[in-house]
């Protein structure tokens, strides 16, 4: 199946504008307080004075365990609050129903374990491929080599998240509560599009995160000029706005990738009507 990219991105804008009231209220439910909730309450570990130099450090080590070890119920919380608010958006915006706010907050919490179980799947899959490979070379004794299987499992890891990243997907507008029928379902709509839906999702990367960069260093010169609590308070804001955008975004181009690809899905059985999913 061929994936238009041009297309998968124009509906994934057309979808965030005709559901836009939904999605602001489950954005900011969701993405935008909490993260500015965390962003305020939760002191964030310095990491550019633990590594002056930009590199890693013991002391950058023990100040990241520490910070996990000290507040790894918040970052649960977090994690709990906004996988449920990203079920709720795909379903909105992915489900030709146009579920409301309650009835996407219910579906939310419905298959808010199988969404993290498809999740830890996906990421022990994809950890067990980067530790194979370093074992790989370290068995052989060799720096070379386990350098090298470095730079070439990374673009694999990448390949294989992105065979996997219409799971979640799946079970937001497919009400798939299996995690592995959900893994076998995305790797079955994203055949043939791997590589391109990977240069796809890189490219969004790039694009959001030079935006994000640009709109930080003026905020950042705005916020120079006042006291540290209402600078504290500012950078809260805008990180929690620009994170609600991108987790937005990011739905939404997976709902609008996975509408293209199992429609096409259903137009290449025979005898099969080319609805909307």
């Amino acid at each position: 199946m061929k994936l238009d990219l041009n297309a998968a991105w124009d509906q994934a804008v057309r979808l965030i504008a005709f559901n836009r009231e939904v999605v602001l209220v489950l954005a900011g439910v969701f993405f935008f307080l909490p993260q500015v909730l965390f962003l305020l309450l939760v002191p964030i570990p310095d990491l550019a004075a633990a590594a002056p130099a930009g590199e890693s450090s013991p002391a950058m080590v023990a100040a990241i365990n520490g910070f996990i070890a000290e507040y790894w119920w918040a970052i649960l919380l977090l994690t709990l609050v906004q996988t449920l608010g990203g079920i709720a958006v795909m379903a909105v915006v992915g489900d030709p129903a146009r579920p409301t706010v309650s009835d996407a907050m219910r579906r939310g919490g419905t298959y808010l374990l199988s969404s993290i179980a498809a999740q830890l799947l996906i990421s022990f899959a994809l950890t067990l491929v980067f530790f194979a490979a370093i074992f790989a070379g370290a068995v052989t004794g060799s720096r070379a080599l386990v350098v090298t299987l470095s730079l070439f499992v990374l673009p694999l890891i990448l390949w294989l998240g992105t065979r996997l990243s219409l799971s979640g997907a799946s079970i937001a507008i497919e009400r798939i509560g299996n995690p592995v029928t959900a893994l076998r379902r995305s790797w079955r709509l994203t055949d043939g599009s791997g590589f391109r839906l990977t240069a796809f999702y890189i490219l969004l990367f790039a694009a959001f995160f030079v935006i994000s960069q640009v709109l930080g260093l003026v905020v950042t010169l705005v916020t120079a000029l006042l006291g540290a609590e209402l600078a504290k308070v500012l950078d809260a804001l805008f990180g929690g706005l620009i994170y609600a955008a991108l987790m937005v975004v990011a739905y939404a181009v997976l709902a609008s990738v996975h509408r293209q690809l199992a429609r096409e899905q259903r137009v290449s059985v025979p005898g099969t009507p080319a609805g909307d999913p």
